[in-house]
């Protein structure tokens, strides 16, 4: 009987080679094409309800052709939405520049102390599920008809991604990182602004892109609520549809999403800016 040693048979691979990074031109059409198509299916569904209008309601949802000529190509036109929508931004900026310390400074008292964060937690989801329609009598009352309840309203709107994600981000810092400046004899706020920041930066970025895709929306909700003075598109929107002129209201939904969308890609622009060099959230995907 004799002893035979099984053979093994191994298999070189070779390494995969990573893609070549695309050109420009590749670059932008990834970017641009994906929502130009989602809008493409848009207007085909825009279109295909307006047509099954009867042809005495059809005035409800005007067609490309009534929203240029009544609205976009008429000079009036556009410079009441640049002024309005001027406002309308000024009203959403403000309420963001209240609403992101307050809340950076909340995430870090509850990430400071477990019985803090039991403490603000539940009040600021609390807080966020109230109704806007059932606090704007207090508000009125405290407050009056005049800039500063819109800007507390975008504010409330736009605080509760911002705790919610830096504090997400705060706990889930690399432990070994905090031991190790603990060995070093580094103090509270040390290990915070030199370890725990840096590591959350990318889920506060992620809460501010949604703070500030919400602060236009926000701001416009605030001007349907007080109507006293000069607004801006929310005033627009509304005195449009009372005087039934539904070109000039479309036009001011479309000029309400294009600055939303223009925020939300500011905020995006700088995350990827700061988190480029060090970040794999920041880096260009391929």
């Amino acid at each position: 009987m004799s002893n035979s040693t099984p053979t093994m048979n191994t298999t070189t691979y070779q390494p995969v080679p990573f893609s070549k990074p695309r050109g420009p031109l590749s670059q932008v059409a990834m970017v641009v094409i994906p929502p130009l198509v989602v809008f493409a299916l848009f207007l085909v569904l825009y279109t295909w309800v307006r047509s099954g209008l009867e042809p005495h309601r059809q005035f409800l949802m005007p067609s490309g052709s009534e929203l240029w000529h009544n609205a976009f190509a008429l000079p009036e036109i556009r410079y009441e939405l640049l002024t309005r929508a001027l406002t309308t931004i000024g009203i959403a900026l403000t309420g963001l520049a209240v609403s992101i310390p307050i809340g950076i400074l909340l995430a870090v008292i509850m990430f400071r102390a477990m019985i803090l964060e039991r403490a603000l937690f539940p009040n600021i989801v609390a807080m966020q599920s109230i109704p806007t329609l059932a606090i704007i009598p207090l508000i009125q009352t405290a407050l009056g008809f005049g800039m500063l309840p819109k800007v507390l309203i975008v504010a409330k709107f736009t605080l509760f991604a911002i705790p919610i994600t830096l504090l997400l981000g705060l706990k889930s810092v690399d432990r070994g990182i905090i031991d190790l400046f603990r060995l070093q004899g580094a103090r509270w706020h040390t290990i915070l602004f030199k370890a725990c920041f840096p590591s959350a930066a990318p889920s506060l970025f992620a809460g501010l892109r949604i703070a500030a895709s919400l602060a236009v929306i926000s701001a416009i909700v605030s001007e349907l609520f007080f109507l006293a003075g000069r607004g801006g598109l929310g005033q627009m929107i509304i005195n449009s549809k009372i005087d039934f002129k539904y070109e000039q209201m479309y036009a001011g939904l479309i000029t309400a999403t294009l600055l939303s969308v223009s925020v939300y890609i500011i905020f995006t622009w700088l995350g990827n800016r700061f988190f480029a060099g060090w970040h794999e959230s920041g880096a260009p995907q391929t």
